[in-house]
């Protein structure tokens, strides 16, 4: 629902007062730094426990670490109405860029349906290691060839806490740690049975969540044992069930004067039909007559069950010679393309999924008695989700022959008419033609319209749409991981400065079982049964198929043998209510199959580390680690005949992926303490890392890092960090075997509609295109972009290809860190923790698979002195269209991304009503300040791209979260943050109007009007989060809203930025609106 003035502005109000607070309070996050010591009590003597942070494999007494790292614990995400793990990390503020969420599954993606990744710094999710305590988690997917972990197979309510390593780590943790680490630490701290639900409940319909959880687990003297089960569900939502998707695809245009306008007036100004705010991208119920315009002129005509005013009974033309048709004089023109638009029946497309998971897990440790402490430990783990989607209704478009026996335009066929006379009729219809005369001062016969006479048969272009195809994907993903370890001391390794050393040897054994499958209309049947369709001779019957015994007459089955079964692409059937269907089941169940995909993914890993202090310096020992690591990835992504054949009409095939790649690395780290308890020099820590990787096909590679940690008072830590990065293409980047179809690709050398008059030509005052894309249309495409493609639509069918390749270079990066951290230690009231770390990353060699409209749009829409370096991978046909794109992986020369986390703590007890109340306030953002990327190609062309301040790269993102316990109680606010954004400069239309076909909303300034462009921005955007929960002995209770004052995610022209009705995806906006949500949890001793 939309605010009111006075709502609205209190709201932001709030929100403004809420940021404010923060900053004069000193705020931090949620997700905490990690930086200093967290032991309860710094005068305690008593010896603890030696840990590993995530960071580092060094073991150390304190949870400090010079490494920027941020902390999101289970409970504050719980509070804040967070339990799957893909919500809580895509929701952090590390978090920029995409992030491809369930709103994706009906799109086609690299990672495969269904799968939740998380991509660190914009770096996208091949450069984001995950890690599940500490040890590498396995991809896992369905089609082609998935390589990144997906988080909705993490059972989030027995995880304890998501660790953030925020540099590049691949001296550390080995290859793809470029942007970062996601390190999920499971829950150890068991005490019995311990039940718990959670549930979701959006106040608008539909979307309930569902999680439930069992838990059992033990801790003992000697170690640990935990069992947990999770079973999640989630309700589907439709476009349908949420206010800002329910009214299709619409216009989003912004005056001059500020004003936001939806209505469309492009084609009442063009054509006198009515407005609508529903674009027309895809009409469907029309065919099209002699399509290739070798006869008269005809363009789509459009069912009319009963009132056909074209000559042929039941379809009436739009429009002829830009002329609008009014056959029957009453002043209406007969058809409005409001009427055929499939944007206005995409309502039940899916938003967000039907979605259920089951995770089962075991795990725990046991140290055996004797001065070695031998502890063995294991971890099993077993994980499986569903997801079903519908993406929306697809146009079927095939070539109908002039003899086939159901061709309206074939006088010898059952129902047929001469369409070169119907045309005639048309022309010399009174009505029109006085319309003409009107248009042009001349009657059509003036122009030897209406004297064409008879065409005989000819083709014809039906555009339907069909109930169920391919727009349905029902896919699974199974993924068991198996853990199994021994770690333990080694007492020999004890002598002078040499001391505390122990080893772990671990093996990691993980398998991903996909299926997908996908029902369609085949278009390989389609073809043969409209080729070779005829009348059986003396009857009104037709057969199809083959003809194996020559008599010239088809024998009723296809080569294969099976039936074949004739198909009238004309019934009414499929043309009545514009979303149809055949007009026989047998029709229907010849055409449609079902596209199927296995997908495995297999990994192993055997690694061995030891860890000790080998010398003592006067500020301490030098701890040192080393260890190695030997991984094997196998991918065999399998498809059927019909996915790797791409069968599916106007679907791409997909042959899937198959290989396996070896991985050998040996790695060193050191700390070294420096300095200790001295003056203007508290600490002075330095670590050193590095990492040697041999990879099968690429061979060895050397990384290294630096870090340097100083304290000139304890209270202040400076930090500094460099290091270097690899990572080899990974299965997926070598192995995808390819991917190829037709898919709709906007050419910007096709003369748009309104700059081309077929009678009086090319208009150049109405062609809104700008002049160094009409000059790179010339200079590199060769064609004449004042006539090119006069009679199609500017976006079109064009053969796409892309797969992986083994001459692929590997990625190299360097990552350079500074920063600080700031404990107050003057005052005993309060504790105020202040941090911030710069950063910047930057690859070599980056590689990226662009896609078919991005190189075309890059290649043309470059400055005319700059070739774009993408333009090599566009080829034109002899007729001048885009003929076929290659849109394989690349190296570009390289990509930088910079910013600034900030990151604040604050906690104070007070005493209220004579009880005391601890408050606090934690804040956590993040300073975008650069992500480039530099391609350079053999030519030496340079394509320089910025998205700095564009859709998910805000200046600004970040969230605060208020708290206070008070007893056994804890409320919690928390506002989230996503500053203002817009598209690139580069792709800003220029204000226009619909006389001049450069806008559809404003008729401009000469009919007393404004101008109005697009909309390609956001401005600031707030939720805000509210709990309150209770933690008992036994049972622990909440509740809370999301999004509590029902703000609504940002409205786009889905032309400019990637939405679903005009609502942007994957960029952080909460697209359920306000939501309920409830948590229960009860422990029971059980006394085992």
């Amino acid at each position: 629902m939309q605010f009111d003035d006075s709502r609205s502005f209190c709201a932001r109000l709030l929100a403004a007062g809420l940021f404010s607070l923060a900053l004069l309070a000193a705020p931090a996050t949620f997700a905490q730094e990690a930086n200093s010591d967290e032991t309860s009590s710094s005068d305690s003597d008593e010896a603890i426990d030696e840990v590993t942070v995530t960071g580092s494999r060094l073991k150390r007494s304190t949870y400090s670490s010079i490494a920027p790292l941020q902390v999101i614990t289970s409970q504050v995400s719980r509070e804040v109405g967070l339990i799957n793990a893909a919500d809580i990390l895509q929701e952090s503020s590390a978090a920029t860029g995409q992030q491809i969420d369930l709103t994706f599954s009906g799109f086609v993606i690299d990672e495969g349906p269904g799968t939740n990744p998380v991509s660190l710094r914009g770096l996208g999710s091949a450069r984001t290691l995950v890690l599940v305590n500490g040890r590498r988690l396995a991809p896992a997917g369905v089609e082609g060839a998935p390589f990144a972990a997906d988080l909705n197979l993490v059972p989030g309510s027995l995880v304890q806490q998501y660790d953030l390593l925020l540099d590049g780590a691949s001296s550390v943790y080995g290859s793809d740690a470029v942007a970062g680490v996601v390190n999920i630490i499971m829950r150890k701290d068991f005490d019995g049975l311990e039940l718990e639900y959670f549930t979701t409940v959006p106040e608008q319909n539909e979307g309930m969540t569902h999680n439930m959880t069992a838990i059992w687990g033990k801790n003992f003297d000697r170690g640990f044992i935990g069992i947990g089960i999770e079973a999640e569900t989630a309700e589907v939502v439709t476009a349908a069930d949420r206010s800002w998707t329910n009214q299709c695809d619409r216009h989003y245009e912004m005056t001059t004067t500020g004003e936001f306008r939806t209505v469309g007036l492009a084609d009442q100004v063009a054509l006198g039909m009515r407005t609508n705010a529903c674009k027309r991208a895809a009409l469907a119920g029309r065919i099209v007559p002699d399509p290739f315009g070798n006869y008269g002129g005809w363009g789509s005509i459009y069912w009319t069950p009963g009132a056909g005013n074209s000559g042929l009974a039941d379809w009436s033309e739009s429009s002829s010679f830009s002329v609008p048709v009014d056959a029957d004089g009453d002043g209406m023109v007969d058809i409005d393309f409001a009427d055929y638009a499939l944007e206005s029946r995409e309502l039940n497309r899916t938003l967000y999924p039907e979605f259920d998971s089951l995770s089962a897990m075991a795990y725990g440790e046991y140290t055996l008695e004797g001065e070695a402490n031998i502890t063995p430990y294991f971890e099993a783990m077993y994980n499986e989700r569903k997801v079903f989607f519908d993406s929306g209704r697809f146009q079927l478009f095939p070539q109908v022959g002039a003899n086939n026996p159901y061709n309206p335009c074939n006088p010898n066929g059952l129902s047929g008419v001469d369409c070169g006379l119907a045309f005639d009729s048309l022309m010399n219809n009174p009505n029109f033609a006085a319309d003409f005369t009107d248009y042009y001062g001349v009657p059509p016969t003036a122009f030897g319209l209406g004297l064409e006479g008879p065409s005989g048969p000819v083709g014809v272009l039906p555009i339907a749409s069909v109930f169920g195809d391919r727009t349905g994907n029902d896919n699974k993903v199974e993924q068991t991981r198996f853990v199994a370890g021994v770690r333990g001391d080694i007492p020999g390794m004890n002598f002078g400065s040499v001391a505390n050393w122990t080893f772990d040897l671990t093996g990691v054994w993980s398998r991903s079982d996909g299926v997908s499958s996908r029902l369609g209309v085949r278009g390989d049947r389609l073809a043969t049964s409209l080729a070779t369709s005829q009348i059986v001779a003396g009857t009104n019957n037709v057969v199809c198929g083959v003809d194996n015994n020559n008599d010239g007459v088809p024998d009723g089955v296809m080569a294969d043998g099976s039936p074949c079964v004739p198909v009238n692409m004309f019934a009414p059937s499929l043309y009545n209510g514009i979303v149809g269907d055949f007009g026989t089941p047998e029709e229907r169940a010849f055409l449609f199959d079902s596209r199927d995909f296995d997908t495995v993914y297999k990994q192993a890993i055997y690694s061995a580390f030891v860890t000790g202090e080998i010398l003592e310096l006067p500020a301490g020992p030098v701890s040192m680690g080393l260890g190695i690591e030997h991984r094997i990835d196998e991918i065999q992504s399998i498809p059927d005949e019909v996915a790797s054949q791409g069968l599916f009409f106007g679907f791409f095939a997909d042959q899937g992926a198959v290989g396996q790649k070896d991985t050998s690395e040996a790695y060193a780290e050191f700390e070294i303490p420096l300095l200790v308890d001295m003056p203007l020099a508290s600490e002075l820590t330095t670590n050193l890392s590095a990492r040697w990787t041999e990879d099968e096909f690429y061979g060895s590679a050397w990384t290294y890092s630096g870090k340097l940690g100083y304290r000139p008072v304890p209270s202040l830590l400076l930090r500094a960090t460099y290091g270097t990065s690899y990572r080899a293409p990974n299965l997926r980047e070598n192995f995808l075997l390819g991917q190829t179809g037709f898919l709709a690709v906007g050419d910007p050398c096709v003369v748009p509609d309104a700059a081309y008059d077929p009678l009086s030509g090319y208009d150049p005052t109405l062609d809104t295109r700008d002049a160094n894309i009409i000059q790179n249309c010339i200079d590199i495409g060769g064609v004449d972009p004042t006539s090119l493609g006069s009679n199609i639509n500017a976006s079109y069918s064009v053969e796409r290809s892309s797969g992986g390749a083994v001459d692929l270079l590997e990625e190299t990066s360097d990552s350079v860190s500074l920063g600080f951290a700031f404990e107050q230690p003057w005052f005993n009231q309060f504790n105020l923790t202040i941090g911030s770390t710069f950063y910047s990353i930057e690859l070599t060699d980056s590689i990226v698979e662009p896609s078919a409209q991005f190189i075309v749009n890059d290649c043309y829409g470059s400055p005319t002195s700059v070739r774009s370096a993408f333009c090599s991978r566009i080829r034109r046909g002899a007729d001048g269209l885009l003929d076929f794109i290659d849109a394989g992986f690349i190296n570009r020369d390289s990509e930088k991304v910079e910013g600034v986390d900030v990151n604040v703590a604050f906690d104070m007890t007070v005493q209220m009503f004579g009880r005391p109340v601890d408050f606090g306030v934690d804040v956590m953002m993040n300073r975008s300040l650069a992500l480039e990327e530099t391609f350079i190609d053999d030519n030496g062309n340079v394509d320089f791209d910025s998205d700095q301040g564009e859709f998910g790269f805000p200046d600004w993102n970040g969230s605060m979260t208020l708290r206070a316990d008070f007893a056994d109680w804890r409320a919690t606010w928390q506002t989230r943050y996503i500053g203002s954004v817009h598209q690139d400069a580069a792709f800003v239309d220029d204000f226009g109007n619909a006389n001049a076909g450069t806008a559809d909303t404003c008729l401009g300034t000469a009919d007393g009007d404004v101008d109005c462009r697009d909309v390609g921005f956001a401005n600031n955007y707030f939720t805000h989060n509210a709990s309150i929960y209770y933690y008992g002995d036994v049972w622990t209770f909440g509740g809370g809203i999301r999004n509590v004052f029902d703000q609504e995610p940002p409205m786009v022209d889905g032309d400019e930025v990637l939405a679903i009705n005009n609502t942007p995806i994957g960029y952080g906006y909460d697209i359920n609106g306000r939501t309920f949500y409830f948590n229960v949890s009860a422990t029971f001793d059980l006394g085992l």
